[in-house]
């Protein structure tokens, strides 16, 4: 068979192990096992041996296959475009939205021939979220590398040492070493081989896992092979090979005290001590023979090659013919940004929907990605701006609501009925718009979700763009997004004056918190600042001049017109704001040059000359002004 295997790199985990000890094994039976790595990744193996041939995955898009695999999640979109390959296989490692790994949706709905596990538990899981239980393919145990040494004993508890990622529970074993007043050796940062791996775990008198779940735990399973003593929690994929007082210890994930009673009854009671590992050392060589377990996998994927194999797992529900909200998201490279906002949608949104994503020029594997995980994808060749790319997606959009979201978000649970109950309510809701945990504008950061609805004062600091929430007809009524406006900044703030003078409201529903990372996209534009600036002139020109703008048949065209006025006053004010600023700002320029206090000078500047000023503005226009002041100059800090 001609098999490849896509994976996120080479380097030293449990999985890749797994899929390097497979492949080895298989090459030796004599298949063509072929790796297929990110192209920025080094294609050799540094920390064990390789049978099998590493090439970059755009280097075997068009390569013949019998099959081809992935476990990794964020990755699953890849397997469309090895267009070559007969058979399609998605090897679970572990339950992924434990992780909060992107992917995890649409991993296990993504259409393969067949779906596998790496446990029963990681089985169990899948099955509860889909409804079909995948496969279950165990790994093994190298047992020429694993193996009782019968070196000294010079660790009394040892453990991974993976402290970066919480949930491997690390902080749990070096509390309960404290408890004990014991030391905790961690072997992570130590880069050793597999060999000097083995010698390690030999040297323990304890093996401890702490993780609050696990695919299938790796580590436990080779301190077994080695004779140690093992402690673990009680994390889901140990329960291959852990059985309480008779394997290991079990405790439960977090709980420091029961975790320092268990190693302390391996340290002090050597008759039980000895019991588990001798029986650890049994079930190695029973049940997890690395050849053994390379016969099943070889009769599964010949079964898959063949036409013969397991049913495969359900695919992506159909979209609605008629959905309640069309989800449009543009996406400019920042792959995992756009990942994290699609599983969001895909978990979150509690209505009728679709997303549409609008791809705007990015590398090969971003693109790959929007075509794939997309209802309806746009892609364009090139980047085209903000406004044009949420007003191609507008075209498409069938929704008789609309959702603009920035893909540096992560949507909470309930976000969509809860934003659409607002805008039902509310019958002038122009756009609706979420709190953010970050954005320039603070007046709309929350740290915690509130009940409170409320109407923004019109021609106040607009919210930015991050969430629109509006009625399809009235966007597109409004003229949609302005496309004057060059690539991004400035489209935002026309919309909402568009909103406004048609006597129309923003309503800002705090009952939905949205993550935002802020500025994803725009912050790698070259000079960012300068851009503003032709965007701001632009808007300025725009509402101090006569340019047309759309009048809503539900506006009364007086009240029309009163709010051009209102708007062509806060923009006049505007206008003057940024001359005296930008005017100090250059005579400081030529004092500090580019570098030195320059900002908060002007800032300080700024903020008195508008103390200077304030008095003598109307009420409503000052306050106003105040707002959209605060707000650009952020925008522009």
């Amino acid at each position: 068979m001609r098999i490849g295997i896509i994976e996120p790199h080479l380097r030293r985990y449990g999985g890749i192990r797994r899929m390097l000890e497979f492949a080895n094994r298989l090459v030796a039976r004599g298949h063509d096992v072929r790796f297929y790595l990110p192209d920025h990744e080094d294609l050799r193996c540094r920390w064990m041996r390789c049978d099998a041939s590493v090439r970059p995955v755009r280097a075997g898009l068009d390569d013949e296959l019998d099959i081809v695999l992935f476990n990794h999640e964020p990755q699953w979109h890849l397997m469309d475009r090895f267009g070559r390959a007969r058979r399609r296989i998605f090897y679970a490692l572990h339950y992924g939205r434990l992780y909060d790994k992107e992917g995890s949706w649409e991993s296990i709905r993504c259409p393969v021939d067949l779906q596998l596990a790496n446990s029963n538990w990681t089985a169990d899981q899948i099955a509860a979220e889909i409804g079909h239980r995948p496969t279950v393919v165990l790994g093994g145990v190298n047992r020429e590398i694993f193996r009782p040494y019968g070196g000294p004993k010079r660790y009394p508890v040892l453990c991974t040492g993976d402290d970066l990622r919480p949930w491997k529970g690390t902080d749990t074993i070096h509390a309960a070493g404290t408890r004990l007043g014991v030391p905790v050796e961690g072997y992570s940062a130590k880069d050793l081989d597999q060999p000097a791996l083995g010698r390690e775990y030999d040297a323990a008198r304890a093996f401890v896992v702490g993780s609050w779940y696990e695919g299938f735990c790796q580590p436990g399973l080779e301190a077994l092979a080695c004779g140690v003593p093992l402690v673990t929690t009680d994390n889901g994929g140990c329960r291959e090979y852990a059985v309480d007082g008779e394997t290991a210890l079990i405790v439960p994930p977090r709980d420091v005290p029961a975790m320092a009673d268990a190693v302390d009854r391996v340290l002090h009671d050597p008759t039980s001590a000895q019991k588990m590992a001798a029986n650890g050392l049994d079930v190695v060589e029973r049940e997890f023979d690395w050849e053994r377990r390379t016969d099943e996998f070889e009769v599964i994927l010949d079964g898959v090659s063949t036409g013969r194999g397991a049913s495969p797992p359900p695919r992506r529900a159909p979209v609605p013919t008629e959905p309640e909200l069309s989800v449009v998201v543009l996406a400019w490279d920042n792959l995992t940004y756009t990942q994290q906002f699609v599983e969001s949608v895909r978990r979150n949104t509690d209505v009728s929907y679709e997303l549409i994503v609008v791809d705007n020029g990015s590398a090969w594997e971003a693109a790959s990605y929007a075509q794939a995980a997309a209802d309806t994808p746009v892609l364009n060749e090139e980047n085209l701006g903000f406004a044009r790319g949420m007003n191609q997606g507008l075209e498409v959009a069938r929704g008789r609501y609309v959702a603009f979201c920035n893909n540096d978000t992560v949507l909470p649970e309930g976000w969509a009925a809860r934003l659409l109950a607002t805008a039902r309510r509310h019958e002038h809701a122009g756009l609706v718009v979420p709190a953010l945990t970050a954005a320039r504008n603070s007046a709309v950061v929350r740290l915690e979700p509130a009940e409170c609805i409320e109407v923004l004062p019109p021609f106040s600091a607009p919210p930015p763009a991050v969430v629109y929430l509006a009625r399809t007809a009235v966007v597109r009524a409004l003229g949609s997004w302005g496309e004057e406006y060059e690539l991004a900044s400035g489209e935002d703030v026309d919309l909402c004056f568009k909103v406004w003078v048609n006597e129309l409201d923003i309503v800002y529903d705090q009952r939905v918190l949205v993550e935002h990372v802020g500025k994803g996209s725009a912050s790698r534009l070259e000079d960012w600042e300068a851009l503003w600036a032709r965007n701001r002139r632009r808007f300025l020109d725009k509402w101090l001049g006569d340019s047309e703008v759309p009048r809503l048949d539900t506006c009364d065209p007086a009240r029309f017109e009163r709010n051009r006025a209102i708007a062509r006053g806060v923009a006049q004010w505007m206008e003057q704001y940024f001359t005296t600023r930008d005017r100090l700002e250059r005579r400081y320029r030529r004092v500090f040059g580019r570098h030195g206090p320059v900002r908060k000078r002007v800032e300080a500047w700024s903020r008195a000359g508008w103390r200077r000023v304030r008095p003598h503005l109307p009420p409503k226009i000052a306050e106003s002004l105040g707002r959209v002041a605060r707000r650009l100059t952020r925008t522009t800090g």
